[in-house]
């Protein structure tokens, strides 16, 4: 996440921001597995975004809890726990996978469906494999 806000990345020509309150977000991000000691906050967080709102789940450990599936204390994953609408998968998946991910929920919430970017070797066309959540609890 932090590479997006770099020079290579730069989301904020797109108008995309990251911001310290939920109550300023229309995104929220999911990076890591969904723990007992974090599936409280994370609600309480989600309920503190105005709607809409979408919420994506970055990296196999949000997804599905990765390497943590099945671990003491883990549950099924934030596309299950919180209804992540997007996945971005990969351990971890690169600044473009997220980027593009992000785009998708951009596009969920009504936004452009192209950012309005340069094209370089960075920010250019490439493939990748944000999908949509399932609402299959693992295991």
């Amino acid at each position: 996440m932090n590479a997006l806000a770099g020079p290579d990345y730069d989301i904020t020509q797109h108008g995309w921001d990251i911001v310290a309150s939920p109550r300023h977000a229309d995104v929220v991000t999911v990076t890591g597995p969904m723990t007992e000691a974090m599936r409280v906050p994370a609600q309480r967080t989600l309920e503190a975004v105005p709607g809409p709102k979408v919420i994506v789940a970055i990296g196999d450990c949000a997804v599905g809890c990765g390497v943590f599936a099945g671990s003491a204390g883990v549950g099924a994953g934030a596309c299950v726990e919180l209804g992540a609408t997007i996945a971005v998968p990969g351990c971890p998946p690169t600044p473009s996978m997220i980027k593009a991910g992000l785009l998708r929920a951009a596009q969920a919430l009504g936004g452009p469906s192209q950012p309005a970017a340069r094209d370089d070797s960075m920010s250019g066309s490439t493939k990748v494999g944000s999908t949509r959540c399932t609402s299959e609890r693992a295991g």
